[in-house]
C-alpha cells in the first residue's frame, strides 16, 4: 500500500499563541518607544530657549544668560579666514556683548575701534566705571581670532556687530573720546564719553634730600629723605622717561633752587634722583608739561621736607611762576591699545550682519500639553529633584 504524506507546517495553538503574543507585543513597543522619542524630543524643545524676531525669523537657540537674564546666542561669522562664533547678547530691543566699542567723536560718531583680545590693561571698566569690573570678552580670545562687539548704528539702539582687524586704530589714545558699552541698562543709547584713567604717580624713590652740615657750627650732614630704584610691589619704575627729561629737568632745578635763593628762600640741601613709579599697566603721562611738573614734584618733597610749605607760600609761587613753573601733579595713565573694526557682514545676503532682524525680540513659550490640550505638564529645573 503507498503511503502519502502532507508537506507544510502543523500550527498549533500554542505556535499561535506564541506569534500573536511577539506581534502584538512588537508593535505595543514600537508604540512605547516612539511615544516615549517624541515626549523626549518635545521636552528637549519645551526647555529650550528659541530667540525670534518680530516676524517670527529665527535669531537662535540661547546657550546661556547673562547677569541680567538676558539670553545669549552665537552668530557664526563665515565671512573671516576662519569661521569664529560672536556671542551676543538678546534683549527685546537691541542687541549687547561684553565688549566696548571706542570712537574719535562725541555720542560715538566717527571711526570705531576695538581692544585687543583678552586686554584687561587697555580698559577693564565695566558699567559701573570700576577698573577690573568687565568689558572684556574671554570666548573671542579662547577662539585665537578677531575680536567682536555691538556698538552704535545710526540713532537707533538695536546696535551692530563689528569685528577687529589687524590695523591700527587711527585714532591715538588722546582723541578717543566716546565708548558704546551695549551692556548698560538704560533706555536709550548706551554711548558715554571716555577719557584715560589717570592716577597721581607714586613719587617716594624720587627725591633724595640731604640737609648739608656745617663745620663751623660742628654740625654734620643729616639725610631726610632717600631715593631709590626699586618700586614697591604692583608698581613699575618709569625711569627710561625720566631718564630721557633728565638734561631739562637738572637745569630747571637748578634755575628754580637759584631763583627762590634769591628772594630769601634758600635751602642748603643735597638733592639726589632716584626713579618715579606707576601701577603695574599703567605709564607716566608724556605731555608737554612733563619736564615742568617733575621739577614742581620735587621741589615740593624738598621743601616739604625741611618744613617749607610751598604750595601756599605766595613769595615762592610767584617766584616760581617767572620760571614757568606752576603746581602741578604727575600722573600714571593707561595706554589705549586699540585695533580697527569693521563691520560683519553676512556672506550669503551680502548685508550687514544681524540688519534683517526685526525687534521687538522674544523667546518661544512652550507649547507640550497633556492630552486634553489645556493642561501644561510641570517640567521641574534640572538639578533641583523632582517635585511631586
Amino acid at each position: 500500500m503507498k503511503k502519502h504524506y502532507q508537506q507544510g507546517y502543523i500550527l498549533t495553538i500554542e505556535l499561535i499563541l506564541i506569534i500573536t503574543i511577539l506581534i502584538i507585543g512588537s508593535i505595543g513597543g514600537v508604540i512605547l518607544v516612539r511615544d516615549a522619542l517624541i515626549k523626549r524630543h518635545q521636552t528637549k524643545v519645551d526647555n529650550q530657549i528659541t530667540v525670534v524676531d518680530a516676524n517670527n525669523r529665527p535669531l537662535g537657540i540661547a546657550v546661556s544668560f547673562d547677569e541680567h537674564q538676558a539670553p545669549l546666542i552665537f552668530y557664526t561669522d563665515r565671512g573671516a579666514n576662519n569661521t569664529y562664533r560672536a556671542l551676543i547678547g538678546i534683549r527685546d530691543d537691541r542687541f549687547t556683548s561684553r565688549e566696548a566699542v571706542y570712537y574719535d567723536a562725541p555720542n560715538c560718531q566717527g571711526s570705531p575701534c576695538l581692544k585687543g583680545l583678552s586686554d584687561e590693561a587697555t580698559d577693564s571698566q565695566g558699567v559701573s566705571k570700576l577698573n577690573n569690573t568687565g568689558n572684556v570678552s574671554y570666548i573671542n580670545a579662547l577662539q585665537q581670532g578677531p575680536n567682536y562687539a555691538i556698538g552704535q548704528l545710526g540713532n537707533s539702539v538695536i546696535g551692530q556687530l563689528l569685528r577687529s582687524t589687524p590695523q591700527q586704530c587711527p585714532a591715538n589714545s588722546e582723541q578717543i573720546l566716546s565708548r558704546y558699552v551695549s551692556q548698560k541698562v538704560v533706555t536709550g543709547s548706551p554711548c558715554e564719553s571716555f577719557e584715560i584713567d589717570k592716577q597721581p604717580a607714586d613719587s617716594s624713590c624720587l627725591v633724595g634730600v640731604t640737609a648739608l652740615g656745617n663745620p663751623l657750627l660742628g654740625t654734620s650732614d643729616q639725610g631726610l629723605s632717600q631715593s631709590c630704584d626699586t618700586c614697591q610691589t604692583g608698581y613699575e619704575s618709569q625711569g627710561d622717561i625720566l631718564d630721557l627729561y633728565l638734561p631739562q629737568v637738572e637745569p630747571l632745578l637748578n634755575t628754580a633752587l637759584n631763583a627762590l635763593s634769591l628772594v630769601g628762600i634758600g635751602t642748603n640741601v643735597d638733592i639726589e634722583l632716584g626713579t618715579i613709579c606707576c601701577p603695574e599697566g599703567t605709564r607716566l603721562e608724556d605731555d608737554e608739561n612733563i619736564v615742568e611738573t617733575l621739577v614742581f614734584t620735587i621741589l615740593q618733597t624738598t621743601f616739604e621736607l625741611v618744613g617749607i610749605d610751598l604750595v601756599n607760600n605766595l613769595i615762592i609761587s610767584e617766584t616760581l611762576n617767572l620760571i614757568g613753573i606752576e603746581p602741578g601733579i604727575t600722573y600714571c595713565k593707561t595706554s589705549l591699545n586699540l585695533v580697527n573694526a569693521e563691520q560683519v557682514i553676512n556672506i550669503t545676503t551680502g548685508e550687514p550682519a544681524l540688519s534683517s532682524l526685526t525687534p521687538p525680540f522674544k523667546v518661544l513659550l512652550p507649547v507640550h500639553s497633556g492630552q486634553n490640550r489645556t493642561t501644561w505638564i510641570h517640567t521641574p529645573p534640572k538639578g533641583e529633584g523632582e517635585r511631586q
